[in-house]
C-alpha cells in the first residue's frame, strides 16, 4: 500500500507515484503486458490499451492516467488500494497458468474470456471463507505468487517467441519466392534478348 500522494503534485503525476513504486504496476494486471497507461477505477488496478478497451465493453469506469480528469477521492483511492499485487491477488488467488494462461493482449478473444472469467464468474477470486479458514496472509500471498509470476511470464515469452518464429518462417518464405520470382524474369528476360 502506497501513503496518500503529496496533494500539490498534479492528479496524473501521483497516480504515475503509485505505478512507479510497485514493479507490479509496471504491468498490465490482466494480461502482463508492460507499460499500462489506464487504471480500472471499479479495481483500482492498472491495465494496458487492448484491455482498457475491453473493460469498457464490460461497464467498468476506465480513465487514462494522463488523459483523463481525476478527482481527489478516486486518486486517494488507487494511492491506497494496493495496485496490481493487491487487486491479483484477491481476484487470480485461486488462478493457475496451465489451466487458463494469460491471454495476449492482441487476442481479443481470449482477453475478454479471461476477463469474463476474472471478473464477472469471480473464478480465481480468494473468498471470505478462505480468509477465515486461515488463508492467505500478505506475507503468504506474496510468496506464492512469485513463481506464478515466473510462470506466467515464461508462458508469455514462450508464446512471443513462437509467433515472432512463425513470422520469421513467413518473411523468409515470402523472401525465397520474390527471389525465385525475380531470378525467373531475370531469366526469361535474357532468353528473350538472346532469341532477337
Amino acid at each position: 500500500t502506497v501513503r496518500r500522494g503529496d496533494k500539490s503534485k498534479t492528479p496524473a503525476d501521483r497516480i504515475k507515484a503509485v505505478q512507479k513504486a510497485d514493479k507490479a504496476n509496471k504491468k498490465c494486471a490482466d494480461t502482463g503486458d508492460v507499460g499500462p497507461t489506464y487504471v480500472i477505477l471499479d479495481y483500482n488496478c492498472f491495465v494496458c490499451t487492448q484491455v482498457a478497451g475491453i473493460h469498457r465493453e464490460f461497464n467498468h469506469k476506465v480513465k487514462g492516467i494522463t488523459m483523463s480528469k481525476f478527482t481527489d477521492e478516486e486518486v486517494e483511492q488507487i494511492e491506497t488500494a494496493g495496485g496490481n499485487d493487491a487487486h491479483n491477488a484477491k481476484y487470480l488467488a485461486r488462478w493457475e497458468a496451465r489451466d487458463f494462461p494469460l491471454p495476449d493482449p492482441s487476442d481479443t478473444a481470449k482477453v475478454k474470456e479471461f476477463l469474463r472469467m476474472k471478473y464477472v464468474e469471480k473464478r480465481w477470486m480468494r473468498s471470505s471463507r478462505d480468509d477465515r479458514r486461515g488463508g492467505y496472509g500478505d506475507r503468504e500471498r506474496r510468496r506464492d505468487s512469485r513463481p506464478r509470476d515466473r510462470d506466467r511470464e515464461r508462458d508469455r515469452d514462450r508464446d512471443r517467441e513462437r509467433r515472432d518464429s512463425r513470422g520469421r518462417d513467413r518473411d523468409r518464405d515470402r523472401d525465397r519466392e520474390k527471389d525465385k520470382a525475380e531470378s525467373e524474369a531475370r531469366e526469361k528476360e535474357r532468353e528473350e534478348r538472346e532469341q532477337r
